[in-house]
């Protein structure tokens, strides 16, 4: 028989609760009102629920791009899969293999709000977790999120109860305590949920993560105010600034309304209001040509990538950096 998942809703029966103090959770829960002003709270993980659309396997990499068609988020992206990250099933709750995944299964894919994303479409990131949906009716739930000392989630909305039975181990799968889990980030298997404000709920298992390196100051460009964010969602950078921390020379021609970049045996000319971009000696075209902003010329960021061949990654807070 497959599993049921319950629910159990605070609200329909104060008797409920009265007869019945959550034995399953190993301990009496505290329940909130629902009522209760409910203060929305940072998050520390992002996820993506999705299906696979494509898998490759290259030779010092394995990929899938999820495709979401919900309207919400991200709408596809390229995960890549590696010993860094978990792989799991929301089924046996262990470690999956990269055979395990077909196309069309449905996945999760969880990163942290630091992780940077490659600027390309599809985007590309190396996420923390990612989840095979492969229990069907028979699937746990499952929660990635930062919790407290109190074992409450950074977002707020659980407080977790382990109980005798709740498995935890660390990201190698060894055993681990509950004072191992407080002020850590952590993976949450669980079926049964206290519907109060925050929901509770005693995992069947949890994974702690491992800590997190302090970031260090970025390298590269940073470019924040200076872009220039056009209403349809494509981003403008300035092209001198760009070209010369990538080591280019720019001349401006002002009969010609064009700027000429040269490094080395690189070249290439751009001209304003056309929207033409010449690379290896073939012309391509991008999202916008470029225009004048306040006496600067702007290009689309794809220009770095496609024609100076940088990288571009975005920063979380909404900024671009440019690397060589």
């Amino acid at each position: 028989m497959n599993k049921m998942i319950r629910t159990i809703a605070f609200a329909l029966s104060a008797l409920m609760l009265t007869l019945s103090p959550m034995a399953a959770f190993g301990k009496e829960l505290e329940a909130v009102p629902v009522s209760a002003p409910i203060e929305e709270q940072p998050f520390e993980y992002i996820k993506m629920k999705g299906i696979v659309e494509e898998i490759e396997n290259g030779d010092d990499f394995f990929r899938i791009l999820v495709r979401n068609d919900s309207g919400e988020g991200l709408d596809v992206l390229w995960a890549y899969i590696n010993d860094e990250m978990l792989l799991l099933s929301d089924k046996t709750m262990s470690p999956a293999q990269t055979d395990a995944i077909k196309k069309g299964m449905g996945v999760t894919v969880y990163y942290h709000k630091n992780t940077v994303m490659a600027m390309s479409y599809p985007g590309q990131m190396k996420p923390d977790v990612i989840i095979l949906h492969d229990g069907g009716e028979g699937a746990n739930l499952v929660m990635v999120e930062l919790f407290d000392n109190e074992l409450l989630s950074a977002d707020g909305s659980m407080i977790i109860r382990p109980g005798e039975e709740t498995v935890i181990v660390d990201f190698e799968g060894k055993a681990a305590t509950v004072e191992m889990i407080k002020d850590r980030e952590l993976v949450i298997f669980y079926d049964i949920v206290l519907e109060s404000y925050p929901m509770q709920t005693s995992p069947l298992k949890i994974i702690i993560l491992p800590e997190r390196e302090k970031l260090e100051e970025p390298a590269g460009l940073i470019l924040d105010e200076e872009l220039q964010r056009l209403e349809d969602g494509i981003v403008l950078i300035p092209l001198r600034q760009v070209a010369e921390y990538l080591g280019y020379e720019v001349k401006w021609d002002g009969l010609e309304r064009s700027v000429e970049l040269t490094k080395g045996p690189l070249w290439t000319k751009v001209y304003i209001d056309r929207n033409t971009y010449s690379f290896a000696k073939m012309l391509i075209r991008l999202e916008v040509a470029p225009v004048i902003y306040s006496d600067r010329t702007y290009v689309p960021v794809s220009f770095a990538e496609q024609v100076l061949k940088a990288n571009v990654e975005v920063l979380p807070e909404g900024a671009i950096r440019i690397l060589e």
